[in-house]
């Protein structure tokens, strides 16, 4: 295995309080509503915005609020700390209304947060841009406020709930664009960034076979009065809804929300679908109603405004910042699951004058030790105490220092 080496935490015996061990739970906790409705927000949902590119002829490029909203979320990413870079790419021969056109000037964003020793790889997408009056019935300015700002808005929610932990593998975040034209973002990022070759990878290209899960949101925030409390986990295949990638979301909504999720499948319109094509284990998580847009019968309630000028976050009662706040929570707390979030060793209460107890959260396939020393003068050198080897399972991990034959004052965690 390769060493972490990420210290932990720094105790000192002196400050000992009445805490305990941080929990995934607590990380999801800090997704908040205030925070969401922040980046919801600024992204350009009011009405009259547009995220969309030009209506005429070719080439079209990106119009109205499209580049602002790009920056906002590249901004929010380097913020953050995330390895950030816009990644371009334009398209020929798009039909339209029984014309072609191509169009240019288009940029996915991404974030990336590398893992710590770990080799695998979790993607977490989003698109960015509406429609606009280059497509058939289209004659409006759409905000776009729930397709697909809320994607958006809980992409970087989740990215900054975990900004300041360590991760044993890693994150990429990825802020499609050109969902709208035949998913042509996620198409571009698969084509460009993935490949079969082990020793071609550097920071930009990754192996495919490493790519554990790609999880696309996309429309997660409308307030449907009759189900607000479900969520939709959706397979491409109709078959494939107790596939280990949705019974493992599934879990994170049912440990870490009070939403109800619900496994379908038959979702094949969106930006997992080039990663599902491409062999990679991909969902894509959308508000309750949507189980077949077009021709479920008896049929779900329809997003009254989906692809509407209406789209916006001055409809009253439309846009719930609670119900979407859930499904990020229930992102994060995937994330930290299955990527391998490094919880901080924590100090626990004495149990008696002379016994006191550091106890952690461990990651599995992670090894911790610990060492005391007995003062930061640079004449104290570090003592190595014990070792804790990896396990397979997440677990409690626990330490008892004897105060009666401990000479040692200061103590951290190491994980390797």
């Amino acid at each position: 295995m390769i060493s972490i080496r990420t210290s932990l935490s720094l105790i000192f015996l002196l400050a000992v309080t009445n805490s305990r061990a941080e929990t995934i739970s607590d990380i999801t906790q800090a997704v908040t509503i205030n925070s969401y409705s922040n980046f919801h927000t600024g992204l350009f949902v009011a009405d009259g915005n547009s995220r969309g590119f030009t209506d005429g002829a070719s080439p079209r490029v990106p119009a109205y609020q499209h580049d602002p909203a790009r920056d906002f979320i590249r901004d929010t990413f380097l913020a953050l700390g995330y390895d950030t870079w816009l990644d371009p790419f334009s398209f020929n021969s798009y039909l339209e209304d029984g014309q072609f056109y191509d169009y240019q000037g288009c940029n996915n964003v991404i974030g990336v947060k590398w893992g710590s020793g770990g080799t695998n790889i979790y993607i977490v997408g989003a698109h960015y841009d509406s429609v606009d009056s280059g497509q058939s019935g289209i004659n409006f300015l759409c905000p776009g406020a729930d397709d697909n700002a809320s994607g958006v808005a809980g992409m970087l929610e989740s990215a900054r709930a975990i900004q300041n932990y360590t991760f044993r593998d890693t994150i990429i975040f990825i802020a499609f664009d050109a969902e709208e034209k035949d998913y042509r973002g996620s198409k571009h990022f698969v084509d460009t960034h993935l490949t079969d070759t082990p020793g071609a990878t550097n920071s930009m290209l990754f192996y495919k076979p490493l790519i554990k899960s790609m999880v696309n949101l996309d429309m997660i925030a409308y307030n449907d009065p009759a189900n607000g409390d479900q969520i939709v986990l959706g397979s491409r295949k109709k078959n494939l809804t107790d596939s280990p990638l949705s019974l493992a979301l599934e879990a994170a909504v049912l440990s870490y929300t009070t939403l109800v999720p619900f496994r379908d499948g038959g979702y094949n319109a969106s930006d997992h679908l080039a990663f599902y094509d491409a062999g990679i284990a991909a969902i894509h998580v959308i508000e309750h109603d949507l189980e077949d847009y077009w021709n479920s019968s008896p049929p779900f309630i329809e997003n009254p405004h989906y692809h509407k000028a209406t789209d916006s976050i001055d409809q009253a009662g439309y846009i719930s910042y609670p119900y979407a706040t859930e499904v990020t929570k229930s992102i994060t707390g995937y994330l930290c699951e299955q990527a391998g979030v490094i919880l901080p060793a924590t100090l626990i209460p004495t149990v008696t004058t002379n016994t006191f107890e550091i106890c952690w959260s461990n990651t599995p396939g992670v090894a911790y030790s610990l060492y005391g020393t007995e003062g930061l003068s640079p004449s104290n050198l570090w003592t190595f105490l014990q070792h804790m080897p990896a396990t397979n399972v997440q677990t409690e991990l626990a330490v008892q220092i004897d105060l009666n034959t401990s000479t040692q004052h200061i103590f951290k965690v190491i994980s390797e």
